[in-house]
């Protein structure tokens, strides 16, 4: 993208922007900045499986992997693992709710330990030769800290910033506050981008303000068409979406068996068969659909049924 268009990033979101997804999202979007699942530095280390999640197709470029993990070490030992790969860049997660996560003192815990923030930021830069952001939160508990944490991640390295507009205790309640994202940006001099409850495009350039860019997160769930204007989106007819889910789910099974991935498909089809009448009949069709050859005759038929 050019340095006058705004940074357009797909949001990490752990189970859904896998491969598969990230391909399709590329197709409709060449620009678009395209994140990992969210991936633990540990599980890098010990499992084949966690490593997977990792790979991707030269298509997907500009492609960052996101990490989460509370062991300097292991950072730089996989940021060295991973940099020549490929991808565009490392991100640091330090913003995640999880109970699992904050309890193993790595994602939005980070956020009370800015000292051990900053060690992992530091390892990471120092062994590596692409770019290194942080994606975190307003705080734990208020935004207080927002400033002097980020200006102490920046100093230890942090190239840019991703700021989810909700605190540790909201998790995803309430609405997500864009002031305090504003005021960093005042105050720091690498990108900033807002996230949290960005609806599409349009509404994303409204948001923008003195920001670098936007990451979308939940809206592009089985809606990749979420960064194209509106006026495009609206064109876009339930067929095309049956076809691109279709496509979707192919992708899925390039590495994922026809059981698992019918089952792991099913979180996507709410969004992409959304807003017309009977919709949710057409849904629980594809979700009870005993195989492969079924979910793609019945979401074919649906496309005839719907013209």
């Amino acid at each position: 993208m050019s340095s006058h268009q705004p940074i357009a990033c797909l949001a990490p979101l752990d189970g859904f922007t896998d491969m598969a997804y990230r391909r399709i999202v590329r197709k409709l979007n060449p620009g678009v900045i395209l994140f990992s699942e969210f991936t633990s530095v540990n599980g890098i280390k010990h499992s084949e499986i966690v490593r997977n999640r990792l790979k991707f197709k030269e298509e997907e470029l500009p492609y960052v992997i996101q990490l989460f993990g509370n062991d300097p070490e292991l950072f730089a030992q996989t940021v060295e693992q991973f940099q020549d790969s490929g991808i565009t860049g490392i991100d640091i997660n330090m913003g995640c709710p999880s109970k699992n996560v904050v309890r193993s003192n790595s994602g939005g815990s980070l956020m009370k330990d800015q000292e051990l923030a900053c060690r992992i930021v530091e390892a990471c830069c120092k062994k590596s030769t692409i770019p290194v952001s942080v994606k975190t939160r307003l705080g734990w508990s208020d935004d207080s800290d927002l400033i002097p944490f980020i200006k102490a991640l920046v100093n230890a390295g942090a190239q840019s910033i991703s700021i989810h507009g909700r605190t540790y205790k909201q998790k995803y309640k309430g609405e997500a506050n864009w002031e305090p994202i504003y005021r960093l940006k005042d105050e720091i001099a690498v990108p900033v981008i807002g996230n949290g409850d960005l609806k599409g495009l349009e509404h994303s350039m409204e948001m923008l303000k003195n920001l670098d860019g936007f990451m979308i997160g939940r809206a592009a769930i089985g809606n990749p068409w979420v960064f194209w204007p509106d006026a495009e989106r609206e064109k876009v007819t339930l067929n095309d979406k049956i076809e691109v889910m279709i496509q979707h789910y192919l992708l899925l099974r390039e590495f994922k068996q026809e059981k698992h991935a019918l089952v792991e498909f099913r979180k996507h089809i709410s969004g992409y068969i959304v807003g017309f009448p009977g919709a949710k009949a057409c849904r629980t069709m594809l979700m009870h659909s005993e195989n492969e050859k079924e979910f793609i005759a019945n979401a074919q038929t649906l496309a005839q049924y719907t013209e």
